[in-house]
């Protein structure tokens, strides 16, 4: 299943003129999305740090996980808007190498897992803005999330750099 849309995004327009090196505008276009991926990248690691490591208790920031959260998640979201279209800029110019990489599917799955913990974080505190904090049974579920949200982002960001490097795909 995965190979034949690998093999239809290479078939497509959009492909020929990701991959089209010859013409400079289009040759620039996946160096550039690079580029901007990276920032992306350091934008939400820097947000998923701070906000987990304040459930985590190890913060020095005087601010709630709410107030906190209320500042850093429109960067989070952000950075990961431009996250998902650079990254799909890269799949369409080498569709084979991305989505048959056993690494970009493992980033995949921990991205899913990930987001919904981010969007755990936000439901709670719609409804409480301390939810986080005010009560022990809610503290030790967002140390639990945040070491798990943690874990994952680091495999993320591990698998990430593993389809750069290592040809991974699987065998049918």
């Amino acid at each position: 299943m995965l190979q034949g849309f690998s093999d239809w995004l290479t078939n497509t327009s959009l492909n020929a003129f990701l991959s089209d090196t010859t013409n400079m505008w289009t040759w620039l276009i996946v160096p550039m999305s690079q580029t901007i991926h990276i920032v992306g990248v350091a934008i939400v690691m820097l947000c998923v740090g701070v906000l987990n490591l304040k459930l985590l208790g190890i913060s020095t920031s005087r601010q709630s996980f709410a107030q906190l959260a209320a500042a850093l998640l429109p960067w989070l979201w952000g950075a990961m808007i431009a996250l998902f279209l650079t990254g799909f800029i890269q799949t369409l110019a080498e569709p084979g190498r991305e989505i048959l990489n056993v690494a970009f599917q493992i980033k995949v799955v921990l991205l899913i897992a990930v987001v919904w913990i981010t969007k755990s974080y936000q439901k709670a505190m719609k409804n409480d803005p301390n939810y986080w904090e005010n009560s022990p049974e809610h503290q030790r579920l967002g140390r639990f999330l945040a070491l798990t949200s943690l874990a994952l982002w680091f495999g993320i960001a591990a698998a990430g750099r593993l389809i750069a490097y290592l040809d991974m795909r699987l065998e049918s």
